[in-house]
């Protein structure tokens, strides 16, 4: 199963609406604020296919108003422990 961390920032005063939406979206299996450092959420992000965590992330997130940017960070699963 592919699975992906995604690093969001979002415009101040928005962070509540943003999970909220992230929520909303099926892929989006977790998403947390977080306390301290450059990004605001992250993200796991799980789907059957590497073609739905394609459409997941390029797709669905990048119609979530008010991020400004993510970083996207997809789990190697050959090498998991």
């Amino acid at each position: 199963m592919p699975i992906a961390y995604v690093l969001i920032t979002c415009n101040t005063g928005f962070l509540e609406e943003v999970l909220a939406k992230l929520g909303e979206l099926s892929e989006v299996v977790e998403a947390d604020s977080l306390y301290f450092g450059p990004y605001d959420i992250i993200a796991r992000v799980e789907a059957g296919t590497i073609e739905d965590l394609n459409r997941a992330l390029g797709t669905d997130l990048k119609k979530i108003a008010n991020i400004t940017s993510s970083v996207t960070l997809i789990k190697n699963e050959d090498l998991t422990t």
